[in-house]
């Protein structure tokens, strides 16, 4: 597995433009959401925001993993791109091709949360009782540091320990989600276009090497909550704050990049483009 751990480095690093749609689409989506907050008064107005999110999630997605899977075969297997024109040739093709399936990555994503937290508000009300905090607080705790230190000490001895086992129950209840559907978007990108059935294919696949799924989980968890700490103490400065953007960016590139490495390798092996030596180590799909 340390092949992939490294290897994605390199591919992430050579394809660092991959970084430009986040941004974008991250500064697209603030904009929107700020933009709905302010003028949607309705639940119909409400319903159209999110079809709407839908499909700029399903164009994104479409076009972006395109441009992911062509970074992870440019590099093992001598793709076509040379130039950043090429990249911007991706996008569009990319979205052309994958746009209905994202958007049905993106509904069907949206679906399996609702019911996810149907089922875990009623499992959380079971085991540890009802969160009856006072909303106000609850408001401000979120808002702010201090709001959060406030809501803290306003809770009884009986209410810290519900609320840390609601917390437990939904950290376990993400880390399942997360390693379930760790195979989804390949699986969309390089099996199905069809988003329920690249669900289940891709949970087969996540249990047929079930020691190598758990090792990729485990490592993007860990890098990933290290990056999280780091970014912490970086967004007190509004130096380091962009250094922590910066690195947030990279990072959500390179996890993304070391899974369609992993899946490329591990699944599509059959390829018969690639060069020896890398086909050899695993790296060339």
């Amino acid at each position: 597995m340390r092949k992939y751990f490294s290897h994605a480095f390199k591919i992430t690093n050579k394809s660092i433009i991959l970084v430009i749609p986040l941004i974008i689409i991250m500064t697209v989506i603030s904009a929107y959401m700020e933009f709905v907050n302010r003028m949607s008064d309705t639940p119909a107005e409400v319903i159209l925001a999110l079809i709407t999110l839908l499909f700029m999630f399903g164009a994104f997605g479409a076009g972006w993993f395109s441009m992911v899977k062509a970074a992870v075969r440019e590099d093992s297997c001598s793709g076509k791109i040379k130039s950043v024109s090429d990249w911007f040739k991706v996008l569009p093709a990319g979205i052309g091709e994958y746009f209905l399936s994202f958007a049905g990555v993106s509904l069907v994503f949206s679906v399996l949360i609702l019911l996810s937290a149907v089922v875990l508000y009623k499992l959380g009300f079971l085991l540890f009782g009802a969160l009856d905090f006072d909303p106000v607080l609850l408001k401000q705790a979120v808002i702010s540091s201090e709001g959060m230190k406030i809501f803290i000490e306003s809770l009884s001895d009986e209410q810290r320990m519900r609320l840390i086992g609601w917390n437990f129950l939904l950290i376990f209840a993400g880390g399942l989600y997360s390693f379930i559907t760790l195979l989804w978007v390949p699986e969309v990108m390089y099996g199905t276009g069809n988003p329920v059935k690249a669900l289940w294919f891709s949970i087969k696949k996540i249990f047929q090497k079930f020691l190598k799924s758990a090792e990729l989980f485990l490592y993007i968890s860990l890098l990933y909550f290290l990056v999280l700490i780091a970014g912490t103490f970086l967004m007190y400065n509004p130096v380091t704050y962009i250094i922590a953007m910066m690195m947030n960016f990279y990072f959500t590139v390179y996890f993304v990049v070391l899974i369609f490495s992993y899946y490329e390798a591990e699944y599509k092996s059959d390829s018969n483009s690639g060069s020896d030596s890398l086909r050899q180590d695993g790296l060339c799909g």
